[in-house]
């Protein structure tokens, strides 16, 4: 399986809260809500949290928004956009797709995307000229010929990386020191890109998924950093430190932070983080194999593929002398619905309670799953989701890391509710998450 880094290398004025309308929808059911149809009137976005490839259902998902005429004779013709990958050193890396470099990855998601019936067309640009003849240059994003080219797209689709190369090769930014740019403007191909992404759909796996969000988009850093040093704007040189470009990304979902490989690596404690400082009251985090596919009009989404989605919801945050308390918390799998301009999370149609146990749930150590740590994943989600089901009020965690340490407190109080999808997932909402630093 080919390796897409999003950097880690393991080496509200409202009269009821989100979270409170969630609970009430919890004991009348919800009505079915039927799939998406592509239109292009009603353009969506489907972010993906990593691990595109395994599947399935999720690349069906694009090519299905992205076709022009439903089963009529037309195809989706889906533009690839792999610039977030490093450069091809040579011709002969750039012709192996099982490699990751921009070029391949363009070969690589084309295959994939044709395999289910799309046309594609891989956008040829990337950071840099490595090579004589180099296709993939950074000049092509004023190309007259490359703007041709996506005037017949239905669909846009952003591969893995580093979301700040589609920064510096899709956009021209005001210089800025540590490239905390807050002044950008379009290329011509990023102009025809949103017109192809208005025409269907736009989707993005990692990095593709992140560059999405719209104001102060994080470039960078680690749970334990983000909360023991703070973060700053910019690209910085220590990929563990918070770091976050005020500008944004592309800015095709708006309304909250975006994050990918969420639960998967434990970056709920950093976008909590990024939340407070840049005063955004709601993120959301998508976990690998999965997907959220978002009406990008309505801000209406449902859940799709293996594992959750997150919504962390700040508005009733509030920071302490040692962190905050107040965060809440949803986690929702296939079938889960949610409202990103109410910051809502829906249960699924036929969900069922989950019957509350009367056991304790044990602390537990390396919640954030520190990269110092023995490899672990899906910590803090899987405490959550034996928290939701114990009748303890309380369940905590503490990182890996001391000096000083800092621990996370579940809170299972009335707000909180948990419920079994038709597809089997453990989702919960309104699950306070509280983070201190211990003395």
């Amino acid at each position: 399986m080919k390796h897409f880094s999003n950097h880690r290398l393991r080496s509200g004025t409202a009269v009821a809260t989100a979270v409170g309308i969630a609970a009430a929808l919890l004991v009348t059911a919800a009505p079915a809500v039927a799939s998406p149809k592509p239109s292009p009137v009603r353009p969506h976005a489907v972010l993906i949290g990593g691990a595109l490839s395994e599947n399935p259902e999720i690349l069906r998902s694009i090519v299905d928004l992205a076709d022009p005429d439903g089963s009529g004779p037309a195809k989706a013709r889906i533009a690839i956009v792999s610039a977030a990958a490093s450069p091809a050193k040579n011709s002969t890396d750039a012709a192996d797709d099982s490699l990751n470099n921009a070029a391949a990855n363009g070969l690589y998601y084309s295959a994939l995307f044709q395999r289910f019936g799309a046309e594609t067309y891989a956008v040829p640009i990337d950071a840099a000229v490595n090579y004589d003849g180099d296709p993939y240059t950074p000049a092509r994003a004023n190309d007259p010929a490359v703007v041709a080219e996506l005037s017949a797209a239905t669909g846009v689709f952003f591969g893995g990386g580093d979301q700040m190369r589609y920064v510096r090769t899709l956009l021209d930014c005001a210089p800025a020191t540590d490239e905390a740019f807050s002044s950008c403007t379009d290329t011509p191909v990023m102009s025809a890109l949103r017109a192809a992404a208005d025409r269907g759909v736009v989707a993005g796996v990692s990095a593709g998924l992140t560059i999405q969000q719209g104001p102060d988009m994080v470039t960078g850093g680690e749970p334990y950093e983000a909360w023991r040093d703070g973060g700053q704007p910019g690209y910085l040189d220590d990929p563990n430190a918070l770091a976050y470009l005020p500008y944004g990304g592309l800015g095709f979902v708006q309304g909250a932070l975006l994050d990918s490989h969420f639960t998967t690596w434990g970056r709920q404690a950093r976008a909590i983080k990024l939340g407070l400082e840049t005063d955004h009251p709601l993120v959301l985090g998508v976990d690998e194999t999965t997907a959220v596919v978002v009406d990008r009009r309505t801000g209406q989404g449902r859940v799709i593929g293996e594992h959750g989605a997150s919504l962390l919801d700040l508005r009733l945050a509030r920071e302490t002398a040692s962190g905050v308390k107040g965060v809440r918390w949803s986690y929702l799998t296939s079938g889960d619905r949610l409202n990103l301009r109410l910051g809502l999370p829906l249960p699924a149609a036929g969900s069922n309670a989950i019957k509350t146990t009367g056991a304790a749930v044990a602390p537990r150590a390396d919640v954030w799953d520190s990269l110092a740590g023995d490899g672990g994943t899906y910590s803090l989600r899987d405490l959550a989701v034996a928290a939701i089901g114990s009748s303890a009020r309380t369940t905590t965690g503490t990182t890996l890391e001391t000096g000083p340490q800092f621990r996370t407190t579940l809170v299972r109080d009335v707000l909180a509710r948990g419920w079994i999808t038709p597809a089997g997932g453990s989702s919960f909402a309104g699950l306070e998450v509280r983070i201190d630093r211990i003395p």
